[in-house]
Protein backbone atom coordinates (compact mmCIF):
# COMPACT_ATOMS: atom_id res chain seq x y z
CA UNK A 1 0.00 0.00 0.00
CA UNK A 2 1.64 3.44 -0.81
CA UNK A 3 2.01 6.08 1.09
CA UNK A 4 -0.85 8.58 -0.92
CA UNK A 5 -3.31 5.62 -0.39
CA UNK A 6 -2.66 5.05 3.28
CA UNK A 7 -2.76 9.04 3.96
CA UNK A 8 -6.36 8.79 1.45
CA UNK A 9 -8.11 6.22 3.87
CA UNK A 10 -6.35 7.64 7.10
CA UNK A 11 -8.23 10.78 6.67
CA UNK A 12 -11.06 9.27 5.51
CA UNK A 13 -11.66 7.22 8.55
CA UNK A 14 -10.76 9.97 10.93
CA UNK A 15 -12.39 12.66 9.49
CA UNK A 16 -15.69 10.52 10.08
CA UNK A 17 -14.32 9.20 13.27
CA UNK A 18 -14.34 12.59 14.47
CA UNK A 19 -17.92 13.16 13.07
CA UNK A 20 -17.87 14.71 10.12
CA UNK A 21 -20.92 13.41 7.29
CA UNK A 22 -19.69 10.74 4.94
CA UNK A 23 -20.07 12.88 2.33
CA UNK A 24 -17.51 15.71 3.31
CA UNK A 25 -14.97 13.13 4.70
CA UNK A 26 -14.43 11.51 1.27
CA UNK A 27 -14.09 15.03 -0.08
CA UNK A 28 -11.75 16.10 2.28
CA UNK A 29 -9.68 13.11 1.99
CA UNK A 30 -9.63 13.51 -1.61
CA UNK A 31 -8.50 17.04 -1.12
CA UNK A 32 -6.08 15.71 1.20
CA UNK A 33 -4.61 13.35 -1.04
CA UNK A 34 -4.11 16.12 -3.86
CA UNK A 35 -1.99 18.08 -1.55
CA UNK A 36 0.18 14.93 -0.54
CA UNK A 37 0.51 14.13 -3.88
CA UNK A 38 0.99 17.59 -5.03
CA UNK A 39 -0.87 16.30 -8.06
CA UNK A 40 -2.96 20.14 -8.46
CA UNK A 41 -3.81 19.83 -11.38
CA UNK A 42 -6.38 17.04 -10.42
CA UNK A 43 -8.00 19.37 -8.51
CA UNK A 44 -10.52 21.00 -11.33
CA UNK A 45 -11.54 17.28 -12.10
CA UNK A 46 -12.92 16.76 -8.77
CA UNK A 47 -16.28 18.91 -9.33
CA UNK A 48 -16.20 17.30 -12.80
CA UNK A 49 -16.61 13.80 -11.07
CA UNK A 50 -18.41 14.74 -8.63
CA UNK A 51 -21.32 16.10 -10.58
CA UNK A 52 -20.65 12.77 -13.25
CA UNK A 53 -21.53 10.58 -10.28
CA UNK A 54 -24.97 12.22 -9.60
CA UNK A 55 -25.64 12.86 -13.40
CA UNK A 56 -27.04 9.43 -13.64
CA UNK A 57 -30.89 9.01 -15.41
CA UNK A 58 -30.71 5.97 -13.33
CA UNK A 59 -30.83 7.82 -10.01
CA UNK A 60 -33.53 10.05 -10.76
CA UNK A 61 -35.77 7.02 -9.47
CA UNK A 62 -34.31 7.85 -6.01
CA UNK A 63 -36.12 11.15 -5.40
CA UNK A 64 -39.22 9.60 -7.04
CA UNK A 65 -39.41 6.31 -4.97
CA UNK A 66 -38.95 8.73 -1.68
CA UNK A 67 -41.65 10.66 -2.78
CA UNK A 68 -43.66 8.03 -3.17
CA UNK A 69 -42.72 6.86 0.26
CA UNK A 70 -43.38 10.66 2.23
CA UNK A 71 -47.22 10.45 0.11
CA UNK A 72 -47.76 7.04 1.66
CA UNK A 73 -46.57 8.14 5.34
CA UNK A 74 -48.28 11.39 5.16
CA UNK A 75 -51.76 10.25 3.77
CA UNK A 76 -51.59 7.62 6.76
CA UNK A 77 -52.00 4.79 4.19
CA UNK A 78 -50.14 2.81 6.99
CA UNK A 79 -53.15 2.49 9.02
CA UNK A 80 -55.25 0.53 6.04
CA UNK A 81 -51.75 -1.95 6.12
CA UNK A 82 -51.51 -2.62 9.59
CA UNK A 83 -55.65 -3.18 9.77
CA UNK A 84 -54.79 -5.51 6.85
CA UNK A 85 -51.65 -7.47 8.69
CA UNK A 86 -53.91 -7.89 11.93
CA UNK A 87 -56.40 -9.90 10.10
CA UNK A 88 -53.58 -11.94 8.04
CA UNK A 89 -51.20 -12.21 11.02
CA UNK A 90 -52.60 -11.38 13.87
CA UNK A 91 -54.15 -14.61 15.15
CA UNK A 92 -51.19 -16.38 16.17
CA UNK A 93 -49.62 -16.55 19.53
CA UNK A 94 -47.39 -13.05 19.52
CA UNK A 95 -49.96 -11.86 17.54
CA UNK A 96 -48.72 -8.28 17.22
CA UNK A 97 -44.91 -9.11 16.94
CA UNK A 98 -46.07 -10.95 14.18
CA UNK A 99 -47.99 -8.37 12.74
CA UNK A 100 -45.49 -5.95 13.21
CA UNK A 101 -42.97 -8.24 10.98
CA UNK A 102 -46.12 -8.66 8.52
CA UNK A 103 -46.72 -5.10 8.61
CA UNK A 104 -42.56 -4.33 7.52
CA UNK A 105 -42.78 -6.75 4.94
CA UNK A 106 -46.08 -4.77 3.16
CA UNK A 107 -44.81 -1.71 4.27
CA UNK A 108 -41.72 -2.45 2.56
CA UNK A 109 -43.09 -2.65 -0.92
CA UNK A 110 -43.49 0.82 -1.06
CA UNK A 111 -40.49 2.64 0.78
CA UNK A 112 -37.96 0.35 0.49
CA UNK A 113 -36.00 2.33 2.92
CA UNK A 114 -34.89 0.93 6.68
CA UNK A 115 -35.93 4.00 8.48
CA UNK A 116 -38.86 4.73 6.66
CA UNK A 117 -40.38 1.74 8.61
CA UNK A 118 -39.34 2.39 11.44
CA UNK A 119 -40.79 6.33 11.29
CA UNK A 120 -44.05 5.33 10.26
CA UNK A 121 -44.04 1.86 11.99
CA UNK A 122 -42.76 2.19 15.36
CA UNK A 123 -44.59 4.91 16.77
CA UNK A 124 -47.81 2.52 16.19
CA UNK A 125 -46.52 -0.74 17.22
CA UNK A 126 -44.05 0.08 19.99
CA UNK A 127 -46.48 1.73 22.04
CA UNK A 128 -49.01 -1.02 21.14
CA UNK A 129 -46.83 -3.84 22.00
CA UNK A 130 -45.96 -2.25 25.29
CA UNK A 131 -49.48 -1.99 26.55
CA UNK A 132 -50.41 -5.23 25.07
CA UNK A 133 -47.50 -7.04 28.27
CA UNK A 134 -44.32 -6.91 25.84
CA UNK A 135 -41.53 -5.12 27.65
CA UNK A 136 -40.08 -1.92 25.41
CA UNK A 137 -36.70 -3.82 24.68
CA UNK A 138 -38.12 -6.64 22.95
CA UNK A 139 -40.65 -4.57 21.28
CA UNK A 140 -38.38 -2.30 19.96
CA UNK A 141 -35.89 -5.37 18.61
CA UNK A 142 -38.75 -6.47 16.80
CA UNK A 143 -39.22 -3.09 15.12
CA UNK A 144 -35.48 -2.76 14.31
CA UNK A 145 -35.01 -6.41 12.60
CA UNK A 146 -37.88 -6.48 10.70
CA UNK A 147 -37.39 -3.27 9.18
CA UNK A 148 -34.15 -4.29 7.09
CA UNK A 149 -36.66 -5.98 5.30
CA UNK A 150 -37.48 -2.78 3.48
CA UNK A 151 -34.01 -2.26 1.33
CA UNK A 152 -34.77 -5.74 0.33
CA UNK A 153 -38.41 -5.87 -0.79
CA UNK A 154 -38.49 -4.07 -4.00
CA UNK A 155 -38.62 -0.83 -4.71
CA UNK A 156 -35.30 -1.37 -2.68
CA UNK A 157 -32.96 2.44 -3.17
CA UNK A 158 -30.07 0.57 -2.08
CA UNK A 159 -30.79 -1.87 -4.86
CA UNK A 160 -31.49 1.27 -7.42
CA UNK A 161 -27.71 2.79 -5.90
CA UNK A 162 -26.12 -0.62 -6.63
CA UNK A 163 -26.98 -1.48 -9.80
CA UNK A 164 -25.95 2.25 -10.72
CA UNK A 165 -22.49 1.61 -9.46
CA UNK A 166 -22.36 -2.24 -10.77
CA UNK A 167 -24.11 -1.55 -14.07
CA UNK A 168 -26.59 -4.75 -13.45
CA UNK A 169 -30.27 -4.12 -13.80
CA UNK A 170 -31.96 -2.39 -11.48
CA UNK A 171 -34.78 -4.52 -12.76
CA UNK A 172 -33.31 -8.00 -12.13
CA UNK A 173 -31.82 -6.40 -8.92
CA UNK A 174 -35.42 -5.79 -7.85
CA UNK A 175 -36.50 -9.25 -8.74
CA UNK A 176 -33.90 -11.07 -7.07
CA UNK A 177 -34.05 -9.11 -4.05
CA UNK A 178 -38.18 -10.01 -3.60
CA UNK A 179 -37.73 -13.82 -2.63
CA UNK A 180 -34.21 -13.12 -0.15
CA UNK A 181 -36.85 -10.44 1.54
CA UNK A 182 -39.21 -12.85 2.27
CA UNK A 183 -36.65 -15.22 3.47
CA UNK A 184 -35.60 -12.94 5.84
CA UNK A 185 -39.41 -12.29 7.20
CA UNK A 186 -39.88 -15.84 7.60
CA UNK A 187 -37.15 -16.51 9.86
CA UNK A 188 -38.00 -13.67 12.60
CA UNK A 189 -41.67 -14.74 12.46
CA UNK A 190 -40.50 -18.60 13.26
CA UNK A 191 -38.59 -16.82 15.91
CA UNK A 192 -41.05 -14.74 17.02
CA UNK A 193 -43.69 -18.14 17.26
CA UNK A 194 -41.46 -19.75 19.15
CA UNK A 195 -40.60 -17.19 22.02
CA UNK A 196 -44.09 -16.70 21.83
CA UNK A 197 -44.95 -20.21 22.76
CA UNK A 198 -42.04 -19.76 25.22
CA UNK A 199 -43.28 -16.50 27.03
CA UNK A 200 -46.82 -17.44 26.50
CA UNK A 201 -47.51 -14.00 24.41
CA UNK A 202 -51.26 -13.20 23.27
CA UNK A 203 -52.91 -13.03 20.02
CA UNK A 204 -54.43 -10.18 18.16
CA UNK A 205 -58.36 -10.20 19.63
CA UNK A 206 -60.67 -9.60 16.64
CA UNK A 207 -63.04 -10.89 14.67
CA UNK A 208 -62.01 -12.64 12.04
CA UNK A 209 -64.89 -13.88 9.80
CA UNK A 210 -65.01 -13.95 5.77
CA UNK A 211 -66.45 -10.77 5.49
CA UNK A 212 -63.91 -8.61 7.34
CA UNK A 213 -60.96 -10.30 5.71
CA UNK A 214 -62.66 -9.36 2.27
CA UNK A 215 -63.17 -5.70 3.62
CA UNK A 216 -59.40 -5.42 4.97
CA UNK A 217 -58.18 -6.81 1.50
CA UNK A 218 -60.16 -4.34 -0.67
CA UNK A 219 -59.11 -1.70 1.77
CA UNK A 220 -55.36 -2.43 1.81
CA UNK A 221 -55.51 -3.56 -1.53
CA UNK A 222 -55.27 0.05 -3.25
CA UNK A 223 -52.14 0.69 -1.06
CA UNK A 224 -50.51 -2.07 -2.06
CA UNK A 225 -50.41 -1.71 -5.72
CA UNK A 226 -47.88 0.74 -5.48
CA UNK A 227 -45.13 -1.57 -5.43
CA UNK A 228 -47.74 -3.88 -8.09
CA UNK A 229 -46.90 -1.36 -10.42
CA UNK A 230 -43.15 -0.53 -9.69
CA UNK A 231 -42.55 -4.69 -10.01
CA UNK A 232 -44.95 -5.05 -12.88
CA UNK A 233 -43.49 -1.97 -14.81
CA UNK A 234 -39.68 -2.90 -14.44
CA UNK A 235 -39.77 -6.80 -14.16
CA UNK A 236 -42.17 -6.68 -17.89
CA UNK A 237 -40.00 -4.10 -19.23
CA UNK A 238 -42.55 -1.78 -19.68
CA UNK A 239 -40.79 1.12 -17.51
CA UNK A 240 -37.34 2.19 -16.65
CA UNK A 241 -37.10 2.81 -12.88
CA UNK A 242 -36.91 6.69 -12.87
CA UNK A 243 -40.67 5.96 -14.79
CA UNK A 244 -41.55 3.62 -12.39
CA UNK A 245 -40.83 5.57 -9.29
CA UNK A 246 -42.89 8.35 -11.60
CA UNK A 247 -45.85 6.56 -11.94
CA UNK A 248 -45.59 5.17 -8.24
CA UNK A 249 -45.36 9.14 -6.93
CA UNK A 250 -48.35 9.88 -9.32
CA UNK A 251 -50.23 7.47 -7.90
CA UNK A 252 -49.41 8.06 -4.56
CA UNK A 253 -50.18 11.37 -4.76
CA UNK A 254 -53.92 10.43 -6.48
CA UNK A 255 -54.56 8.05 -3.71
CA UNK A 256 -53.46 10.37 -0.52
CA UNK A 257 -55.12 13.46 -1.85
CA UNK A 258 -57.70 12.52 -4.45
CA UNK A 259 -59.20 9.30 -3.13
CA UNK A 260 -58.95 9.38 0.50
CA UNK A 261 -58.26 12.99 0.94
CA UNK A 262 -55.56 12.17 3.93
CA UNK A 263 -53.45 15.14 3.13
CA UNK A 264 -54.66 18.56 2.06
CA UNK A 265 -53.05 20.59 -0.75
CA UNK A 266 -51.76 22.90 1.38
CA UNK A 267 -49.72 20.23 3.36
CA UNK A 268 -47.85 18.95 -0.23
CA UNK A 269 -45.60 21.64 0.01
CA UNK A 270 -44.06 19.89 3.10
CA UNK A 271 -44.02 16.58 1.59
CA UNK A 272 -42.06 17.46 -1.69
CA UNK A 273 -39.48 19.76 1.10
CA UNK A 274 -38.71 16.42 3.25
CA UNK A 275 -38.48 14.24 -0.12
CA UNK A 276 -35.93 16.98 -1.91
CA UNK A 277 -34.12 17.19 1.39
CA UNK A 278 -33.51 13.12 1.49
CA UNK A 279 -33.10 12.94 -1.66
CA UNK A 280 -30.12 15.45 -1.57
CA UNK A 281 -28.69 14.03 1.33
CA UNK A 282 -28.55 10.74 -0.76
CA UNK A 283 -27.41 11.94 -3.88
CA UNK A 284 -24.56 14.48 -2.88
CA UNK A 285 -22.91 10.46 -0.81
CA UNK A 286 -23.46 9.49 -4.35
CA UNK A 287 -21.53 12.56 -5.82
CA UNK A 288 -18.68 12.64 -3.66
CA UNK A 289 -18.52 8.68 -3.38
CA UNK A 290 -17.80 8.76 -7.21
CA UNK A 291 -15.42 11.35 -6.90
CA UNK A 292 -13.63 9.56 -3.64
CA UNK A 293 -13.77 6.33 -6.16
CA UNK A 294 -11.74 8.19 -9.02
CA UNK A 295 -9.44 8.93 -6.80
CA UNK A 296 -8.59 5.15 -5.51
CA UNK A 297 -8.53 3.92 -9.16
CA UNK A 298 -5.56 6.28 -9.50
CA UNK A 299 -4.33 4.56 -7.06
CA UNK A 300 -4.92 1.19 -8.31
CA UNK A 301 -6.70 -0.05 -5.51
CA UNK A 302 -9.42 -2.16 -7.93
CA UNK A 303 -6.46 -4.20 -9.71
CA UNK A 304 -4.86 -4.99 -6.30
CA UNK A 305 -7.68 -5.76 -4.53
CA UNK A 306 -8.76 -8.20 -7.62
CA UNK A 307 -4.72 -9.57 -7.03
CA UNK A 308 -5.24 -10.05 -4.08
CA UNK A 309 -8.24 -11.92 -4.24
CA UNK A 310 -6.74 -14.14 -7.17
CA UNK A 311 -3.71 -14.52 -5.04
CA UNK A 312 -5.61 -16.78 -2.22
CA UNK A 313 -7.12 -18.67 -4.61
CA UNK A 314 -10.12 -19.41 -2.55
CA UNK A 315 -12.65 -20.86 -4.88
CA UNK A 316 -16.10 -20.27 -4.79
CA UNK A 317 -16.90 -20.83 -1.63
CA UNK A 318 -13.78 -19.57 0.42
CA UNK A 319 -14.23 -16.53 -1.27
CA UNK A 320 -18.31 -15.76 -0.74
CA UNK A 321 -17.07 -16.90 2.96
CA UNK A 322 -14.56 -14.02 3.20
CA UNK A 323 -16.93 -11.55 1.69
CA UNK A 324 -19.36 -12.43 3.86
CA UNK A 325 -16.97 -11.18 6.87
CA UNK A 326 -15.72 -8.18 5.33
CA UNK A 327 -19.21 -6.84 4.23
CA UNK A 328 -20.29 -7.72 7.61
CA UNK A 329 -17.79 -5.63 9.30
CA UNK A 330 -17.64 -2.67 6.70
CA UNK A 331 -21.72 -2.82 8.00
CA UNK A 332 -20.71 -2.34 11.17
CA UNK A 333 -18.66 1.42 10.83
CA UNK A 334 -20.07 2.16 7.48
CA UNK A 335 -23.79 2.96 6.17
CA UNK A 336 -24.54 0.88 3.37
CA UNK A 337 -24.89 3.23 0.68
CA UNK A 338 -21.12 4.63 1.30
CA UNK A 339 -19.93 1.15 1.45
CA UNK A 340 -22.12 0.22 -1.96
CA UNK A 341 -20.27 3.27 -3.39
CA UNK A 342 -17.02 2.94 -2.32
CA UNK A 343 -16.74 -0.63 -2.47
CA UNK A 344 -19.13 -2.37 -4.51
CA UNK A 345 -17.71 -2.47 -8.03
CA UNK A 346 -14.41 -3.68 -6.52
CA UNK A 347 -16.09 -6.87 -4.24
CA UNK A 348 -18.54 -7.40 -7.37
CA UNK A 349 -15.85 -7.79 -9.96
CA UNK A 350 -13.48 -10.01 -7.60
CA UNK A 351 -17.10 -11.77 -6.73
CA UNK A 352 -17.13 -12.65 -10.64
CA UNK A 353 -13.39 -13.20 -10.79
CA UNK A 354 -14.05 -16.85 -8.43
CA UNK A 355 -17.24 -17.34 -10.44
CA UNK A 356 -19.88 -16.23 -8.10
CA UNK A 357 -22.86 -14.79 -9.86
CA UNK A 358 -22.77 -10.91 -9.76
CA UNK A 359 -26.45 -10.79 -9.06
CA UNK A 360 -26.15 -13.26 -6.64
CA UNK A 361 -23.38 -11.51 -4.95
CA UNK A 362 -25.31 -8.38 -5.13
CA UNK A 363 -28.38 -9.35 -2.96
CA UNK A 364 -25.87 -11.15 -0.45
CA UNK A 365 -23.70 -7.48 -0.02
CA UNK A 366 -27.14 -6.06 0.22
CA UNK A 367 -28.63 -8.40 3.30
CA UNK A 368 -24.60 -7.92 5.47
CA UNK A 369 -25.10 -4.05 4.80
CA UNK A 370 -28.71 -4.20 5.99
CA UNK A 371 -27.77 -6.53 8.83
CA UNK A 372 -25.31 -4.02 10.09
CA UNK A 373 -27.87 -1.45 10.51
CA UNK A 374 -28.58 -2.97 13.69
CA UNK A 375 -25.27 -3.40 15.06
CA UNK A 376 -23.17 -1.42 16.51
CA UNK A 377 -21.51 0.79 16.27
CA UNK A 378 -23.30 2.28 13.04
CA UNK A 379 -26.88 0.54 14.17
CA UNK A 380 -28.61 3.16 13.01
CA UNK A 381 -32.21 1.36 13.14
CA UNK A 382 -31.44 0.15 16.75
CA UNK A 383 -30.74 3.59 17.70
CA UNK A 384 -33.99 4.89 15.86
CA UNK A 385 -35.92 2.31 17.91
CA UNK A 386 -34.81 2.64 20.89
CA UNK A 387 -35.21 6.67 20.26
CA UNK A 388 -39.09 5.74 20.45
CA UNK A 389 -39.35 2.73 22.77
CA UNK A 390 -36.55 4.95 25.49
CA UNK A 391 -35.58 1.12 26.68
CA UNK A 392 -31.99 1.95 26.86
CA UNK A 393 -29.21 0.47 24.28
CA UNK A 394 -27.98 -2.37 26.26
CA UNK A 395 -31.42 -3.96 27.40
CA UNK A 396 -32.31 -3.45 23.30
CA UNK A 397 -28.69 -4.88 22.22
CA UNK A 398 -29.74 -7.99 24.28
CA UNK A 399 -33.40 -8.51 22.90
CA UNK A 400 -32.26 -7.78 19.64
CA UNK A 401 -29.94 -11.16 20.18
CA UNK A 402 -31.93 -13.63 18.83
CA UNK A 403 -33.11 -11.59 15.90
CA UNK A 404 -29.66 -11.17 14.98
CA UNK A 405 -28.84 -14.47 15.09
CA UNK A 406 -32.02 -15.53 12.66
CA UNK A 407 -30.83 -12.79 10.20
CA UNK A 408 -27.25 -14.14 9.67
CA UNK A 409 -29.13 -17.93 9.37
CA UNK A 410 -31.24 -16.69 6.78
CA UNK A 411 -28.01 -14.38 5.46
CA UNK A 412 -26.41 -18.28 5.50
CA UNK A 413 -29.45 -19.86 3.59
CA UNK A 414 -29.40 -17.13 1.21
CA UNK A 415 -25.56 -16.96 0.68
CA UNK A 416 -25.44 -20.63 0.32
CA UNK A 417 -28.76 -21.36 -1.79
CA UNK A 418 -28.13 -18.76 -5.29
CA UNK A 419 -31.71 -20.24 -6.46
CA UNK A 420 -33.49 -18.57 -3.87
CA UNK A 421 -31.87 -14.85 -5.42
CA UNK A 422 -31.33 -16.21 -9.37
CA UNK A 423 -34.95 -18.23 -9.42
CA UNK A 424 -37.20 -14.97 -10.42
CA UNK A 425 -34.75 -13.24 -12.44
CA UNK A 426 -34.44 -16.41 -14.31
CA UNK A 427 -37.74 -16.84 -14.63
CA UNK A 428 -38.37 -13.23 -15.91
CA UNK A 429 -35.51 -13.28 -18.38
CA UNK A 430 -32.86 -11.22 -16.65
Amino acid sequence: MSDSLIVLMALFLGLMVLGLPVAWSMIAAMLGWVAFTGNWRFLPLAPERLWQGMDSFVLMAIPLFILAGELVNAGKITDRLIHFANVIFGWMRGGLAQVNIGASILFSGITGVALGDIAALGRVFIPAMVKQGYSPAYAAAVTASSSIIGPMVPPSLVAVIYGSMTGLSIGGLMAATLVPGLVIGLVQMALVAVQARRHDYPRVAMARSPRIVLSATRSAMVPLMIPVIILAGLLLGLMTPTEAGAVASAYALVVSVVLYRSIRWRDLGAVFQRSALFSGQLLIIVGCGAAFSWVMGMENVPRAVSGLIAGWDLGYGGTLLVFNAVLLVLGMFIDPTTVIILFGPLLSAAAAQAGIDPMHFAVVAILNLNIGLLTPPLGVCLFAAERIAGCGLVPLIRANLPFLAVNLLGLALIAALPGLSLWLPGVLGF
